[in-house]
């Protein structure tokens, strides 16, 4: 497929830009904006990273919300030592972003005009789609396959704890004609979670999403495609061993010699796995307590400069009482990958919310899956 083009914008002055919650406006008599109701609004720090497949070579693309005023933006091709960074001003005008302002933050060449043009074009559009589909698009049911959205442990259909997800068809030349955008809450910043062509094959895949802190941007900026992983330590676990039952935070676990306890609340499994029990106070942390699997799905899914979560490998089960997170990361440090466990049992008050997390190499996990998943 050819590279994409967008039409060339000029310099422009810098301006304010409008509120982003704006995004999801419920004009319609369509059932999209009661879905759209549901999802969070935008938070500042966070972004998200797209594979996109519309360019020839392998194209990474990113775009960082800073707050009502800012945005950033990347397209990264490493074959071809391209990585473009732009920061944007823009203002809202009848739901449509604007672009006032923008300034290049890395060395370009001529050959890189191309990817500037298109991030301009791309930024506005993808607001200009969210805003669509909270207006027009179609509420998926739980049991639809959406790509980059969060699933049921079982690998089949979506939690009914999470708010649905939205399609949205659109014909876009420059991502090969038909393609159809999914939509799904936990996904920050525009909630896109992946665009497919009429044949179904992926133009943009979420790859990560993260929060920057105060003048951290280059955990944004510097991003790199992940490598592919190792493999990680061996584990056998003894057929015959004795579990010794422990409560803590109001949670039991089944823990048996293997596990060192070097807390009240921390268990290591060797170099392989460790257990941590934490109590979260919903109110101090500002966790909305309606919706709270959603909400903490969003906050478990952020990356950090350590650890690279993969938004495809998100899976939850359980009910409101008393649910299951899954995931599997990246550990940057070692190269390998990590499952990632957390049980989350809120307080009959809902004031808080205890949170038990396993983290365990993938290797050893995949060996002794039925031994982790009884853990607690």
């Amino acid at each position: 497929m050819r590279n994409p083009i967008r039409s060339c914008f000029c310099f422009l002055a810098f301006a304010c830009i409008s509120s982003l919650v704006a995004f999801a406006e419920a004009s319609s008599v369509s059932s999209a904006p009661s879905a759209f109701a549901a999802y969070p609004p935008g938070v500042s720090g966070d972004y998200v990273v797209y594979r996109d497949y519309s360019w020839k070579e392998p194209t990474w693309v990113g775009f960082l919300r800073y707050d009502d005023s800012t945005w950033g933006a990347f397209v990264k091709t490493p074959s071809v030592s391209s990585d473009v960074r732009v920061l944007f001003r823009a203002e809202l005008s009848d739901g449509e972003l604007v672009l006032t302002g923008q300034k290049i933050v890395s060395n370009i060449s001529q050959a890189d005009v191309l990817a500037v043009n298109y991030l301009m074009g791309t930024l506005p559009d993808l607001v200009s789609w969210r805003n669509i589909a909270a207006r027009e698009g179609s509420i998926l049911p739980s049991s639809a396959d959406v790509p980059g959205s969060a699933r049921l442990a079982s690998g089949a259909g979506r939690s009914d704890l999470l708010p649905p997800c939205v399609s949205l068809a659109r014909d876009r030349a420059e991502f090969g004609g038909a393609v159809s955008l999914l939509f799904a809450p936990e996904v920050p910043v525009f909630n896109l979670a992946s665009m497919r062509n009429a044949s179904g094959g992926q133009m943009l895949e979420l790859v990560r999403a993260g929060r920057v802190r105060s003048g951290g941007d280059e955990a944004f900026f510097g991003f790199s495609p992940q490598g592919s992983a190792k493999e990680g330590s061996p584990l056998s676990v003894p057929a015959n061993r004795k579990v010794e039952k422990r409560t803590v935070d109001g949670v039991e676990l089944a823990l048996d010699g293997q596990w060192t306890m070097v807390a009240d609340n921390t268990f290591f499994l060797g170099n392989s796995a460790v257990v941590i029990v934490d109590t979260l106070d919903l109110g101090l942390m500002q966790i909305p307590r309606d919706g709270l699997a959603l909400s903490l799905l969003r906050l478990f899914s952020l990356s950090s400069e350590s650890s690279w979560v993969s938004p495809s490998s998100f899976a939850l089960s359980g009910k409101a009482s008393r649910f299951r997170i899954e995931s599997t990361a990246y550990d940057v440090e070692s190269g390998t990958q990590n499952r990632d466990i957390k049980l989350c049992v809120p307080s009959v008050d809902g004031k808080r919310c205890a949170v038990v997390s396993l983290t365990v190499n993938e290797t050893a996990y995949r060996a002794n899956k039925a031994y982790f998943d009884a853990l607690f």
